[in-house]
């Protein structure tokens, strides 16, 4: 695909892989060696296979190797023995790591996924997939934003869906076998992490990981019913409401940052630019919003915008 800059990069342990390699420290130091079952069973897992995955993880990134012709061949390397000395937590992640943004449950799916994901970053503009295209991957935004959308028959396009970090794409063909049903663009420089659908078809023999994803698939339905009330009311204030209160992030719940200029981001919402002008100073008026500069807002009654974007009045006049 043309403009993708592709970047296959070597993810550092996961917090799951962490704790194996402090596991396996201590037990070297009390003389022992774990096998793959009583790895399970020590961190609650219902099959070796998900050990398996996480050791061939540990291998790639150099952290464990396996001694041949000896029964419990696993052993740290000399790189896996300083990563579990390490101290835990502060300093551990880069204030730079794009995970500090990213939700709890986003967190903790990765981690589950940690042994089969790849990374990869796009350019503004490159298109992940087209509709149509065959669904291969299921796919973590761990920075940047997408748009999901389809060309209409007369040129036009329609978006459907906008995507902020931390969110998940990439679900329905992996349950239909179908193609992609909308194109999805990078809007900005973008970094994803991902998982190939064979990959992921092993991973959810997992109980845990397939309810982690059934828990996205049903967030996404509930978000598609908001959507669909929202274009229903055929108004800007609700449309504008919900775009600002999906780009509320976790760590900085006040501050909203527009993912693209104003002329794309309104049509994106299906508004004219002069009516996405006209609403964001209507909030502003309201006491809802206040604007910090260019393409930044502050939110000041979240409860209010939340409410407002469901299509209710807010107190508003």
């Amino acid at each position: 695909m043309c403009g993708i800059l592709q970047v296959m990069t070597l993810l550092p342990p996961s917090p799951i892989q962490t704790r194996m390699l402090l596991h396996l420290r201590k037990a070297e130091e009390e003389g022992r060696r774990p096998s793959y079952r009583e790895l399970a069973s020590a961190f609650g897992w219902s099959s070796v296979a998900t050990v398996r995955s996480h050791v061939q993880a540990l291998q790639a990134k150099g952290l464990v190797k396996l001694e041949p012709r000896q029964a419990r061949s696993l052993r740290l390397t000399e790189m896996g023995r300083t990563a579990a000395s390490a101290p835990s937590g502060k300093g551990r992640t880069a204030p730079s790591d794009p995970s500090l943004s990213l939700s709890k449950a986003v967190l903790e799916l990765m981690d589950l996924l940690a042994p089969w994901m790849q990374a990869r970053t796009y350019a503004k503009g490159s298109m992940l997939w087209r509709e149509g295209d065959l669904a291969d991957r299921l796919v973590i935004l761990d920075a940047g934003h997408l748009k999901a959308f389809r060309q209409l028959a007369d040129g036009r396009t329609a978006t459907l869906l906008r995507f902020s970090p931390g969110e998940v794409l990439g679900f329905a063909p992996f349950f239909d076998e179908g193609g992609y049903p909308a194109t999805v663009e990078a809007l900005d420089a973008v970094r994803i992490r991902y998982v190939l659908r064979q990959d992921l078809v092993r991973a959810m023999q997992e109980p845990r990981i397939a309810m982690a994803l059934l828990g996205f698939l049903a967030k996404r339905l509930r978000k598609a019913f908001d959507t669909i009330e929202q274009v229903s009311l055929h108004r800007a204030l609700p449309r504008v409401a919900a775009a600002l209160r999906d780009l509320i992030r976790e760590e900085a719940y006040t501050l909203v940052t527009l993912p693209q200029p104003s002329k794309a981001f309104a049509e994106a919402l299906g508004l004219a630019p002069a009516t996405l002008s006209r609403t964001l100073a209507q909030l502003v008026d309201r006491g809802l919003i206040h604007r910090l500069g260019p393409r930044r807002y502050q939110v000041l009654l979240a409860d209010d915008l939340k409410r407002l974007a469901k299509g209710e009045d807010a107190g508003g006049h």
